[in-house]
């Protein structure tokens, strides 16, 4: 076991039994090393004044000793005399998750030095935050202060997501037979719907009942004014990465490079074709999205998604904004963007992760309207390092170098296959967080520019330092 994972471990083991806050800085990151390493060590804990001690007693002393390496330390033997309230350290461990968080120092010197190096003049146009597995602040500059992030905001969306859904989800659209005879057509968002499942749904017809005549078919859909994030520029609707966000959905509502401006529309062009191609007639309707189907209605057809991983793959990896946008919707629950938006910042809170002045306007982040900080994404990757999915949303990002928008990444191969990452760019805006593996364990990072002349090589040149300061000891 690496001596990063084994740091991980031990600090689940060992937070519980330290009693005070003040056992919670600089003496227990040392122990965490000293143990990593295979040092022995010796720890002392006592209980103080409202830690399940009265206030005019003195407590006993509880010491414990690290075991040699490869061995899992165990606690203490607690006495058989009954204690109220109980002794805290006799707590159940709370999850690994629930106790990495950042530090609020930096404490690797060299690194921060060589940081603000690299950014020079730029300084006041960057946020930078680098962090190791146990949350060791390894380096920070204006992390706390919240910019527009372009597409890291892919990684709220598909974390939660896949934090509420689980990678094997599927989207739903379905083919329905109401009382009356009339057909209606319910979606989530699938996001790779295509002309080819049209054709499963209308080939199912005639096993329902519907053999000639006119088919008589209402779309499911949200109304045009809630297609589009409200501050999405004009322009870029127009193009197939601001396409319009809607239940039912061919293709992502692309064409190539372009948007498909009417989708109800262009649907209904496709099922006409197919359904007259068996000798139907076809007319159409919409009605609003979630319309309750009356009582009777027979399920006829049903057609699935990809798997989650897929679709966040697509997000992460490819950037794809239909697919966040989807993503941020069925992960929250609605397809009201407000009320989305307010789960989203809810779950980020209920996951202790730092919201100060955190603005959640899309999923995609083709928004000018979002705000976050590199202090966020780096909490985030390090909860999602130790969440039951973390390897596979990990797993659905670029890798340097390689795959997706960090595949021209950098001219230099030092960097490459050495992290993962989410990229961003819209006008005046470069982003990247990720995390990189170094010899001494995972690193994570997020840096974010708005306004900076020279991005690019900027970024460069901060991982560069991120991955030569790995080792770097705890100097503050």
């Amino acid at each position: 076991m690496g001596n990063q994972r084994k740091r991980a471990v031990l600090l689940g083991l060992m937070l519980p039994l330290l009693s005070t806050p003040a056992s919670y800085g600089q003496g227990l990151v040392e122990l965490l090393d000293q143990v990593a390493d295979g040092e022995p060590v010796t720890v002392v804990s006592r209980d103080y004044p409202g830690h399940g001690a009265a206030t005019e007693a003195v407590a006993p002393k509880t010491v414990v000793t690290a075991p040699p390496p490869g061995q899992i330390p165990s606690l203490p033997t607690p006495s058989t005399a009954p204690q109220e309230p109980p002794v805290p350290w006799l707590a159940p461990l709370p999850p690994l998750a629930a106790l990495v968080r950042l530090e609020s120092h930096v404490s690797c010197a060299p690194l921060q030095r060589e940081v603000l190096a690299v950014l020079g003049s730029e300084r006041a146009a960057w946020s930078v935050t680098v962090a190791d597995p146990v949350g060791r602040l390894m380096a920070d500059v204006n992390g706390h202060m919240p910019r527009i992030p372009a597409s890291n905001q892919k990684l709220i969306s598909t974390a939660l997501a896949v934090d509420r859904l689980g990678v094997n989800h599927r989207l739903k659209t379905s083919l329905w037979r109401l009382p009356n005879g009339t057909l209606r057509l319910e979606g989530e968002g699938d996001p790779g719907f295509s002309p080819q499942q049209v054709a499963r749904m209308a080939a199912a017809l005639s096993g329902h009942g519907v053999h000639t005549g006119t088919v008589s078919m209402e779309f499911e859909e949200l109304v045009p004014r809630h297609w589009w994030p409200a501050d999405w520029h004009s322009a870029d609707r127009n193009w197939s990465y601001g396409a319009p966000v809607t239940r039912l959905a061919v293709s992502a509502n692309s064409s190539g490079d372009y948007a498909v401006y009417d989708p109800p529309k262009r649907l209904a062009g496709i099922w006409s074709q197919v359904l007259n191609r068996q000798g139907y007639g076809f007319e159409w309707a919409e009605v609003p999205a979630d319309s309750p189907n009356p009582q009777g209605s027979q399920l006829i057809h049903e057609e699935l998604s990809q798997p989650l991983q897929s679709l966040m793959s697509r997000a992460n990896t490819d950037s794809h904004n239909n697919t966040a946008e989807v993503l941020l919707r069925v992960g929250s629950g609605t397809w009201n963007l407000a009320q989305a938006s307010q789960v989203t910042l809810q779950w980020l809170k209920d996951k202790n992760l730092p919201v100060d002045g955190v603005t959640i306007a899309d999923g995609s982040g083709l928004s000018r309207s979002n705000r976050s900080t590199t202090r966020l994404y780096t909490s985030l990757l390090l909860t999602m390092q130790y969440h039951a999915n973390g390897s596979e949303w990990y797993g659905t990002m670029a890798v340097a170098n390689r795959t997706g928008t960090l595949e021209r990444f950098s001219s230099s191969p030092s960097l490459t296959g050495k992290f993962v990452g989410k990229t961003g760019t819209i006008r005046g805006v470069k982003a990247l967080s990720g995390r990189m593996a170094t010899p001494h364990g995972y690193r994570f990072f997020s840096m974010l520019a708005n306004g900076s002349a020279e991005p690019r090589s900027r970024m460069v040149g901060i991982l560069e330092a991120v991955f030569k300061h790995s080792s770097c000891p705890r100097v503050f």
